[in-house]
């Protein structure tokens, strides 16, 4: 998953780093018209997330779900991993950049 993403990061920086040095260096570094063309639509933005949550048989959601178990006099609490579904993707309230995205948004000047 991780070479899938970071691939997917280097093919969407590949134009965008071109654009901020000017086209200056190789001729591999300057875009052309068939590779931007690929890119069109392409944001840096995320909108969705897949959730940490999970639905149980009764459509109630949480992080875990516990049952109780009785035995003799005593009870516990045991924790359920069966009979489980997984939230899928969740909207984020607002746009976030992606992390795996190397582009350097501000450079700042140290002096110290």
């Amino acid at each position: 998953m991780g070479q899938t993403s970071s691939s997917w990061a280097q093919k969407l920086t590949k134009p965008v780093s071109s654009w901020m040095s000017g086209g200056k260096g190789s001729v591999e570094s300057s875009p052309t018209s068939n590779d931007l063309s690929q890119y069109h639509g392409v944001t840096p933005f995320i909108y969705k997330r897949y959730g940490s949550m999970f639905f149980d048989e009764d459509g109630d959601l949480a992080h875990e779900f516990y049952e109780e178990v009785v035995h003799g006099r005593k009870s516990r609490m045991k924790r359920c991993y069966k009979r489980l579904r997984p939230q899928g993707e969740v909207d984020l309230p607002h746009p976030c950049l992606n992390n795996q995205l190397p582009i350097i948004m501000c450079e700042a000047s140290f002096k110290s």
